[in-house]
């Protein structure tokens, strides 16, 4: 996904996909696109479910998920990544 332009609905449909199986680890991912400091477990299910959709680009050993930028931006963005009545921290849709 590096350095390409995202298919945003695409990546809405995974984010979907990746909330509805794993809520936690969901609010975990969006958390790590707004924060480039936070660390988390890299042995988490969603790091490895994220990369293999583009989402991300890896967690490393240190714990520090690594996004590539207009992903990055794409998920702190609340215009498409917003609230949703059944979980309402946020959820990924058009």
């Amino acid at each position: 996904m590096r350095g390409g332009k995202i298919d945003r609905a695409a990546v809405l449909r995974d984010l979907q996909e990746i909330e509805e199986a794993d809520y936690d680890g969901f609010v975990l991912l969006v958390r790590a696109a707004r924060n480039r400091n936070v660390t988390f477990d890299r042995d988490l299910p969603v790091w490895r479910t994220a990369q293999s959709m583009g989402i991300i680009v890896d967690c490393h050993h240190g714990g520090v998920v690594e996004f590539d930028e207009e992903m990055r931006d794409f998920v702190r963005d609340s215009n498409h990544v917003d609230g949703s009545d059944q979980h309402p921290f946020v959820k990924g849709r058009h």
